[in-house]
């Protein structure tokens, strides 16, 4: 019943080849979704029609926000003058991983998580699928903000934890914002709020119908490396589900309580071999 991104349960049966579809087909990139609504919490700036150029584009997609000139690299082996093109080519490539990995040797960005299940719709056993709105947060701490309380937080120049919804069906409707809060030594701890609607895949369990108790998850990843972020929980701000708003509630009766998972995982289809930090937020529904 776990969502497709976590490890399997002792006892549990194999996965359906089903759930390797979704998972692979549908993984969506949040800050890129067509539907994006971005807004900068202070100044209630609307930051969704900034224009950026390539260059800007390209250091926000990509896991290091640094540019390397390989063009003019030497090596002092002088066999190194008759190499074809595509040893040359390799060469670059070798140089410029070890300046990542050098670049990497360091702690990750710790992202604080919490979740809060707004809105469960109906929950589908059938199909294996539920409908909810879900408000999900991740908080870091901006070392470049430290002490500048007035200076606004702008997503196209800031580094972002880059989350990735992994158990999505179809369209999901996300809206995104940015805050920003300053501790009394000026420390400056960023916290990007999404709004998420949509419907999610769940693997169902049928063991004691009608009877049953079914976890309803939210699956996030991010495309960062392990080495450079990790999910930890919120201890500040607890997670739950409002019970208030079920729709389903004639038939299920939904608990308040909301676990949250963090695991690592590689995945099959990036050539990159890195591990990269999941996070699993799952509330419970019994018939």
């Amino acid at each position: 019943m776990k969502s497709p991104t976590s490890p399997m349960r002792p006892g549990s049966v194999e996965r359906p080849p089903s759930a390797r579809s979704i998972r692979n087909g549908n993984r969506q990139l949040l800050q890129l979704v067509t539907n994006r609504r971005v807004y900068i919490a202070e100044n209630n700036i609307p930051a969704g029609n900034n224009q950026s150029n390539n260059s800007e584009q390209n250091s926000k997609t990509s896991p290091f926000n640094w540019l390397v000139n390989t063009t003019n690299a030497k090596t002092t082996n002088e066999d190194a003058k008759d190499v074809g093109e595509e040893n040359r080519n390799n060469l670059k490539s070798t140089q410029l991983k070890h300046l990542i990995f050098k670049q990497l040797d360091k702690s990750p960005i710790e992202v604080q998580v919490r979740c809060v299940f707004m809105r469960v719709g109906e929950i589908d056993t059938l199909n294996e699928r539920y409908y909810a709105e879900i408000l999900f947060e991740a908080s870091w701490e901006e070392q470049k903000l430290k002490g500048l309380q007035k200076k606004s937080f702008d997503p196209m120049v800031y580094w972002t934890p880059q989350l990735e919804l992994v158990n999505g069906i179809g369209e999901i409707h996300d809206t995104i914002t940015y805050s920003v809060r300053h501790d009394r030594q000026g420390i400056a701890t960023v916290t990007e709020h999404h709004k998420l609607k949509g419907t999610l895949w769940e693997r169902m369990e049928l063991q004691y119908f009608p009877l049953d108790v079914q976890e309803l998850s939210l699956s996030i990843t991010t495309s960062h490396s392990s080495k450079e972020m990790i999910f930890v929980k919120n201890l500040r701000k607890p997670s739950g589900a409002n019970r208030q708003v079920f729709t389903d509630q004639q038939e299920w009766y939904l608990f308040e309580h909301v676990d949250i998972e963090i695991t690592e995982r590689i995945e099959e289809y990036l050539e990159d071999g890195n591990n990269h930090s999941v996070v699993i937020c799952s509330c419970h529904a019994a018939r």
